[in-house]
């Protein structure tokens, strides 16, 4: 999923129709190289909620007037770009997920590439490289929840799932092979999953025979160790945690082969 920052069409607070959505999509995916103040200062706005769910720990500290206070103007300066702080939070959460699924990429990329002519750091299978770019973008996703707990529960707050908007700051991402295209938060991160276990069942070891389904097993004990380690952190969790993720992946991926590299 690529950032999209919905702005609003008017102080109102009215909904822009598709094609100004489409807009604001292409000027949020320029982030990178922004054209424009009306783009800087946008950007600028979502950093600085960000900033202050990072120093408070909740995105509750998320308000107009704070928001303004961080960026140094005026709070109906905001207007021009989001309707409200939800707006702003939104925006957020889409960001977050890019992140998110950064870090899987990332992660899994420094295992190694199945596709490279030298996988691995020595002899490796293909399949050992792809069970361990499977576990490594595992490991690193519970690590950066782990590490940034005030982001990652903005990210699973359920009330921006109950809003139903994420249609309008997601393009559609095909789950699966002939799977629908599903326009949802979260959803180009739950791909990197996916992707990794069938590498693993074309390596010929994983067993798995619905990759979506066990993808959805492993992201939910994903979520589960970063959940319960956030808010039990004196409770006698099995250490160290890469290796406990591991169990768990290998585990719910149905991975078959009995010679795998260490983590």
């Amino acid at each position: 999923m690529n950032s999209e920052v919905r702005t609003s069409a008017a102080k109102t607070g009215a909904r822009p129709d598709a094609a100004a959505r489409g807009q604001r999509l292409a000027a949020v995916r320029r982030q990178r190289n922004p054209r424009g103040q009306g783009a800087r200062l946008t950007e600028e706005i979502v950093a600085a909620a960000l900033t202050l769910i990072d120093r408070t720990g909740s995105d509750e500290a998320v308000t107009l007037r704070a928001v303004a206070r961080e960026v140094g103007i005026a709070a109906p300066s905001i207007y021009s770009h989001f309707a409200d702080r939800d707006e702003i939070v939104l925006a957020v959460v889409a960001r977050l997920f890019d992140e998110l699924t950064s870090v899987l990429k990332s992660g899994a990329d420094s295992a190694g590439n199945v596709g490279a002519g030298n996988i691995g750091a020595g002899n490796d299978t293909a399949g050992e490289v792809a069970v361990s770019r499977l576990v490594a973008g595992c490991e690193a996703y519970v690590e950066w929840g782990l590490q940034n707990p005030a982001r990652y529960a903005v990210l699973f707050a359920s009330r921006w799932a109950e809003a139903d908007r994420a249609a309008e700051y997601c393009e559609p991402v095909q789950i699966g092979a002939g799977g629908p295209a599903v326009p949802e938060f979260g959803a180009e991160a739950f791909l990197q999953l996916v992707d990794a276990i069938a590498a693993c069942v074309r390596a010929g070891v994983s067993a798995s025979t619905d990759v979506v389904a066990d993808g959805t097993a492993v992201w939910v004990a994903l979520h589960g160790a970063v959940m319960l380690r956030s808010a039990l952190p004196g409770f006698p969790w099995p250490e160290p945690v890469s290796a406990f993720v591991r169990q768990l992946v290998l585990t719910l991926a149905k991975v078959t082969s009995p010679e795998l590299p260490a983590s």
